[in-house]
C-alpha cells in the first residue's frame, strides 16, 4: 500500500503536481520509521526511547505533512483555477476586441450607407422636382388662361397629379431625415392667426371640393409665439388631409386651443371628422411606417403610409405627441399637442369694434357649424338673433352648400337686415349664379375667420389671380439674372415675370453667368445649384470676385430638400435659398426681401389720440412728454445700437426695458410694441432674432422723430 501510494505520488510530482512532494516527505519519513522500529525488534539496531517510539513520531510527522500537503493540493488547485480564469477572460476579451473591430467596421459601413442613402435620395429629389418645378408651374399658368373648361380641367388634373407626386416625394425625404436624426425644429417667431388661416384657407377648399363642411370656431391666440411655424403647419395639413380622405361624408372640425404652462405656451390642435373611423385593434398599426389600417384601405385611399408617423415624430421633436379617439362607423378625432415659447401676449387678431353689440340673424341649417358660428359671434360681442325673428337686424349671415332656390331667395329678400352676407363653400362660383348674387351685399367663403369678419367691412374679394396680379405688378424695378442648364424653368421665370417691372436676363451655365457678371450689374442672381461643368457653388464665388457683383445677393435655387444641403448652400456664400419645384409666391417674397426699401412707418409711428389718453386730454401736457421724449430718443437709439453691436446683452435689455417704459407715456405704439418684443426675445435667449430687430428699430426710432417734430409742429407746441 505504501509503496504504491509513493510511486502514485512520484508519477504526480513528475507531472508538476506540486503538492504531491509533501506525501513523497510523509511517506519516506513514516517508511523510514518503520523500518528503524523493525531493526530496533529484530536486534539490528540498538533499543532505546527514540526506536521504540520512533514509528509514532513518523505517524505524527506524517499527519501533519498530509494537513500541510492538502492545504497546498487546494492552493494548487485554485492557483489552476484562477489561471485557467484568467485565460477565458484573456481568450474573452480578444474576442470582444475582435467583435468591437467588426462592430466599428459596420458602424462606418452603416454610415457610408447613410450617406450614399441621403445622397441618393438628394439626387433623385433633384431629378423628380426639377421636372415637377416646370409641370407645376405651367399648369398653373394654363388654369389661368381663357383655354376652355375642358382643357382647363385637364391641366387642373395634371396640377392635382403632380402636386400628389411632389407629396409623396416630401414624406419619404421626411421619414428618411426623422431616420438620420437630421431633421430640425427651428425656433422663430410666428403668428399662430396667420399661420392657423393659411392652413384652413388651402385645406378647407379640398373639404368643399369633395362635398364636406369645414368648421373651424377661431379662438383669440397670442400675437406672437416662437416655434417653428412650417412643422406645425406640416402636421395640422397632413391631419386635416387624412380626415378629408377618409371621411365620404359630413364634416370636418378643426379645433384649436392655447394655454401657458411651466413656462410655455402649448398649443393644441384637435382635427374631428365624421369618417369610417378605425377600430382599436387597427389603431395599434396607425403610427407605424409604411402603414394603413389594412390592404383594401391601401388600394382605396392611396398614399405612402408615413404622413401619420412623421406628424407623430414632428410633434415628439416640439416636446408634444399626437393621441387618438375613435370609433368604427362614427369618426375618429386626433389631437396633436406641441410647446412654443410666448414672445407677445397680446390678442393676435383686434376686430373692429363695428362687431361689438351688433345685430347678428344666422341661418344655418347644419347644426355642428350652427352651434361654431352661435360660439363665435357670441364671443366677438354680438347679439344673436333668431332665424325666424322679425326683429330688424344689422346683419344678416345665410349659409348654403348649393344654390338658393326661388323660396330661398325670397326669404332673403324680405329678411329684415342692414347687411346681408352670403356664407357659401369654395366650390360654390357665383359668376354662374347671379340671380342668388343680386341678393346678397357680400359674399364669404366658409368657415367664418377673423380675418373674413374684418374684410366685410374694410375691403373687398379678390380672387386668387388678382392677388398674383397685384403681387406681380408690386415687384420694384430691378435687373435679376436667373441660372439653369434646364430651359424649362427659366422659360416658366419669364412667363411669371415678363409683364413686371422686374427686367429679367437668363443664362444657360455657371461659366456662361460668370462671364454676364463680370460686363453687368445685377440687383438678384437666381442661381441653380446642380448644372454639368460649373456648378452653382463654382459659379458663385467666381462671382463674388467680380467688381460689378461682388455684393450682390445670390439666391441658390435647388431641388435638394435635406437641410445639411441648405446650410453647406449658406456657408458657401449665397445669400438665401429657394426650394423647387419654384411657387410664384416664395419668388414674389425673395425679391422683395431683397430689392425692396423697407417700408416706411411714419404713418402710424406716433398715435397722437393715444397720447391725450396718457395725459388725460390733456394737450399742453401731451405736447410737453412728447418733446421731452424725442430729446431723449436719439441718445436711447444710440444706446441700443451700440450695445447690440457690441454683444452687451444684459446691458442691451436694460436699455430696451427702459425706453419701452418710456413708450407707454408718449403715443408711440409701433415702438413701443418693437421695444417689447424686443426685451421678450432678450429675456428667453432669442439673441440673434433680437440682433435681427435692430435695422427695423432703427427705422421706427427715426419715423417717430420725423412725425413727433410733425406733430409737435402742427399742434403749435414746438418751440
Amino acid at each position: 500500500m505504501g509503496y504504491f501510494g509513493l510511486s502514485a505520488r512520484f508519477e504526480s510530482y513528475s507531472a508538476n503536481y506540486l503538492p504531491a512532494r509533501y506525501f513523497i516527505f510523509a511517506w519516506s519519513i513514516l517508511l523510514t520509521m518503520a523500518l528503524i522500529g523493525l531493526f530496533s525488534l529484530i536486534g539490528v539496531m540498538p533499543s532505546n526511547a527514540f526506536t521504540t517510539y520512533c514509528f509514532q513520531i513518523g505517524v505524527v510527522i506524517e499527519a501533519a505533512l498530509f494537513s500541510i500537503a492538502i492545504v497546498d493540493k487546494y492552493r494548487f488547485e485554485m492557483e489552476n483555477e484562477i489561471t485557467q480564469i484568467t485565460d477565458d477572460m484573456r481568450n474573452n476579451l480578444e474576442l470582444i476586441e475582435e467583435q468591437n473591430a467588426h462592430l466599428d467596421i459596420a458602424r462606418k459601413d452603416a454610415v457610408r450607407a447613410s450617406e450614399v442613402k441621403s445622397q441618393f435620395l438628394a439626387n433623385v429629389s433633384h431629378e423628380i422636382r426639377t421636372p415637377l418645378n416646370a409641370i407645376l408651374g405651367f399648369s398653373r399658368e394654363l388654369q389661368s388662361a381663357d383655354i376652355g373648361r375642358e382643357k382647363r380641367e385637364h391641366a387642373q388634373i395634371i396640377n392635382a397629379a403632380a402636386n400628389n407626386l411632389l407629396g409623396i416625394i416630401n414624406d419619404v425625404l421626411d421619414f428618411s431625415k426623422i431616420e438620420a436624426s437630421k431633421i430640425n425644429i427651428n425656433s422663430e417667431p410666428f403668428s399662430p392667426e396667420q399661420m392657423l388661416e393659411e392652413v384652413i384657407g388651402l385645406m378647407s377648399k379640398t373639404a368643399h371640393d369633395k362635398g364636406l363642411q369645414f368648421i373651424y370656431q377661431p379662438v383669440l391666440l397670442p400675437a406672437k409665439l416662437i416655434g417653428d411655424a412650417s412643422r406645425i403647419r406640416q402636421i395640422l395639413t397632413n391631419l386635416i388631409g387624412n380626415a378629408i380622405k377618409f371621411t365620404p361624408q359630413g364634416h370636418i372640425k378643426l379645433t384649436v386651443n392655447g394655454e401657458y404652462r411651466e413656462g410655455s405656451y402649448w398649443l393644441s390642435f384637435a382635427v374631428q371628422d365624421t369618417g369610417i373611423g378605425i377600430s382599436s385593434n387597427q389603431q395599434t398599426v396607425l403610427f407605424k411606417a409604411f402603414s394603413q389600417v389594412d390592404d383594401a384601405m391601401n388600394r382605396q385611399f392611396q398614399g405612402t403610409g408615413l404622413g401619420l408617423v412623421i406628424s407623430q415624430q414632428l410633434a415628439r421633436l416640439m416636446n408634444g405627441d399626437i393621441t387618438l379617439e375613435s370609433e368604427m362607423g362614427k369618426g375618429s378625432t386626433f389631437t396633436a399637442t406641441v410647446r412654443t415659447q410666448l414672445l407677445n401676449s397680446q390678442t393676435g387678431q383686434m376686430l373692429s369694434p363695428q362687431w361689438a353689440n351688433s345685430r347678428i340673424r344666422l341661418i344655418e341649417p347644419y347644426a355642428p357649424a350652427n352651434h361654431a358660428l352661435r360660439a363665435l359671434f357670441a364671443q366677438i360681442g354680438a347679439t344673436l338673433l333668431e332665424p325666424d325673428s322679425t326683429e330688424n337686424a344689422d346683419f344678416l349671415f345665410y349659409s348654403t352648400e348649393k344654390p338658393l332656390n326661388d323660396e330661398q331667395l325670397a326669404e332673403v329678400e324680405h329678411a329684415a337686415a342692414k347687411h346681408k352676407i352670403l356664407l357659401r363653400p369654395s366650390c360654390l362660383s357665383l359668376q354662374q349664379h347671379p340671380a342668388m348674387r343680386a341678393h346678397f351685399e357680400s359674399c364669404m367663403e366658409k368657415p367664418v375667420l377673423y380675418s373674413r369678419l374684418d374684410g366685410l367691412l374694410h375691403s373687398h374679394e379678390h380672387t386668387q389671380q388678382d392677388q398674383y396680379q397685384l403681387q406681380l405688378a408690386a415687384l420694384p424695378q430691378i435687373r435679376v439674372l436667373a441660372v439653369d442648364d434646364m430651359e424649362l424653368n427659366l422659360r416658366l421665370i419669364s412667363t411669371w415675370l415678363k409683364d413686371t417691372p422686374v427686367q429679367l436676363s437668363t443664362c444657360l451655365s455657371g461659366k456662361d453667368a460668370v462671364s454676364r457678371c463680370d460686363m453687368e450689374e445685377f440687383d438678384l442672381i437666381l442661381m441653380d445649384v446642380q448644372m454639368p461643368h460649373m456648378d452653382g457653388v463654382q459659379a458663385s464665388k467666381r462671382i463674388r470676385q467680380t467688381d460689378l457683383n461682388s455684393g450682390t445677393p445670390i439666391i441658390a435655387v435647388t431641388a435638394h430638400a435635406m437641410k445639411d444641403e441648405q446650410d453647406r448652400l449658406l456657408s458657401s456664400g449665397m445669400d438665401d435659398y429657394l426650394p423647387k419645384p419654384l411657387e410664384l409666391e416664395d419668388l414674389v417674397d425673395v425679391i422683395h426681401r431683397w430689392c425692396s426699401p423697407p417700408e416706411s412707418k411714419q404713418s402710424d409711428a406716433v398715435d397722437w389720440q393715444k397720447a391725450l389718453q396718457a395725459s388725460n386730454h390733456n394737450e399742453q401736457i401731451a405736447a410737453e412728454m412728447l418733446r421731452d421724449f424725442l430729446l431723449q430718443l436719439p441718445a436711447m437709439q444710440r444706446e441700443i445700437v451700440e450695445l447690440a453691436h457690441q454683444h452687451q446683452y444684459q446691458a442691451l435689455q436694460q436699455a430696451v426695458h427702459r425706453l419701452h417704459g418710456v413708450c407707454c407715456y408718449t403715443g408711440v405704439p409701433a415702438l413701443q410694441n418693437l421695444c417689447n418684443e424686443l426685451e421678450t426675445l432678450l429675456k428667453k435667449g432669442y439673441l440673434q432674432h433680437a440682433l435681427d430687430l435692430i435695422p427695423e428699430f432703427n427705422g421706427e426710432c427715426q419715423a417717430v422723430l420725423m412725425q413727433g417734430h410733425q406733430q409737435l409742429n402742427s399742434a403749435g407746441a414746438a418751440h
